[in-house]
């Protein structure tokens, strides 16, 4: 059985390819070339998402630089086998947008959820066939409307565009919605170019590499930290901090951000908890095939840029899981060092190595490359202390209004995913900013 996961593990690899994004890249030029295709940007907006209002931003960077042919199309917000917490997934979205504004040198004026009849009117101007750049300039506006709750803007703009029919709205949205998932993704603030998928700000750095190959130039890098000084001293906290981390065996983003959190607490020298939890199909949350086959192609084209082996994968869902579980309860006892150590260990061996952690022989391997005793470790899996504890650290990131992994919480920075990692580095830099800063003498 062993045998057989790790010939299937190969397999996924060499299907992935390595470095996939690079192989992948090169066939899209090829075929490009044959077809004397002119390549051209597709982008998904959903109106009441945050982050399609600043990948709106990136996308009018992209073409005033490159100049290339794009088409901006509105869709509506995911579909629930997607988006299991759209609530939570609102409230996240709006907090995530203003942290990424204020580090990157993009705008985002919202301070609260989307106006729904806003929304609804804005939509009703997005859906009327357009120029690609008016419509690019008329999605910029009227988001800006909409984060400004500037409804006298919104309804000069109305008489600006143009607006179709309130009935026509949502049988649009929803065809449009549709043609995507056809494509090949599932949300908005997604860029497609070629065979590849890129979302938001996050995978510009992909993206740019792979226009700049196909037009023979330099990636011209159109959105850049601000800088420092823009960025001032910034408390987390009054109190002693500390980086509590909630992640999944069965989260390949997990295992990409075990392996970069310690260098990034390190030189401020912040604790470190680990928290781990069920993977989100054991927690009632679905996985299409959709969402699987975009994650293991990103996951692959991150860990190719971070230089983190991936690809050699075994699903730890089911047994492997409920032992790693138990297991990094005990780890969790013994210390944090012993605790990543663990983590660190055994997600590697399920996303690079194919090993089955259901096995007693592969799950040895990990625990003793870990430095751990396997007869204690062994031992632990008996204990149901490990899965109770599993739960109950999903209940308090769903407290701390995330429900998805890796997820971190320091001070008043709560962030969800690897990406999220350069953040936590600039507020940690923040915080230490001002907690340097002499303190203002006590009223007399």
């Amino acid at each position: 059985m062993i045998i057989a996961k790790r010939l299937k593990g190969k397999a996924i690899s060499a299907w992935l390819g390595g470095p996939g994004e690079a192989v992948r890249r090169t066939v899209a030029q090829v075929k490009s070339k044959l077809t004397n295709a002119t390549p051209r940007l597709d982008y998904y907006f959903d109106i009441s998402d945050p982050w399609s209002y600043l990948g709106a931003q990136i996308l009018e960077r992209l073409v005033n630089t490159y100049g290339i042919d794009f088409t901006i199309t509105a869709v509506t917000s995911p579909a629930t086998d997607v988006n299991a917490h759209p609530i939570l997934r609102k409230q996240y979205a709006l907090r995530d947008a203003q942290e990424l504004a204020e580090y990157w040198n993009l705008d985002f004026p919202g301070k609260r959820d989307s106006d729904s009849g806003m929304v609804e009117s804005i939509a009703g101007v997005l859906i009327r066939e357009r120029p690609a750049r008016e419509q690019l300039t008329c999605a910029l506006e009227l988001g800006h409307a909409l984060w400004t709750i500037d409804k006298k803007s919104l309804v000069a703009l109305q008489g600006k565009w143009g607006t179709e029919s309130q009935s026509q709205i949502k049988p649009i949205l929803n065809t449009r919605y549709g043609a995507l998932r056809k494509a090949g993704h599932y949300q908005g603030a997604m860029f497609q170019y070629g065979d590849n998928w890129y979302w938001g700000i996050d995978r510009l750095m992909h993206l740019e590499e792979a226009l700049a190959a196909s037009l023979g130039r330099q990636p011209a890098h159109v959105v850049q930290p601000r800088a420092e000084r823009d960025r001032g001293p910034k408390l987390l906290s009054k109190k002693p901090l500390s980086c509590e981390m909630w992640f999944s065996f069965r989260s390949p983003y997990s295992y990409l951000a075990l392996q970069l959190i310690e260098d990034v607490l390190a030189p401020y020298d912040v604790p470190l908890q680990l928290k781990q939890i069920a993977p989100m199909v054991t927690r009632g949350i679905p996985l299409p095939t959709v969402k699987k086959m975009y994650i293991v192609h990103d996951v692959k084209r991150e860990a190719d840029r971070l230089g983190i082996p991936f690809g050699d994968l075994c699903d730890p869902l089911g047994v492997a899981t409920d032992n790693c579980l138990a297991i990094q309860h005990w780890a969790n006892a013994r210390g944090i060092d012993d605790a990543l150590a663990f983590a660190k260990s055994a997600t590697k061996g399920s996303w690079a190595e194919a090993r089955d952690l259901a096995s007693y022989v592969d799950l040895r391997y990990v625990v003793e490359r870990a430095g751990l005793p396997w007869d204690e470790a062994k031992a632990a899996l008996s204990d149901s202390a490990g899965a109770k504890m599993a739960v109950d650290n999903a209940a308090e990131l769903d407290a701390a209004g995330l429900w998805g992994v890796p997820s971190y919480r320091v001070g008043d920075f709560v962030a969800w995913g690897q990406d999220r990692l350069p953040l936590l580095v600039d507020r940690l830099r923040r915080h230490q900013l001002a907690a340097a800063e002499p303190s203002a003498p006590d009223d007399v």
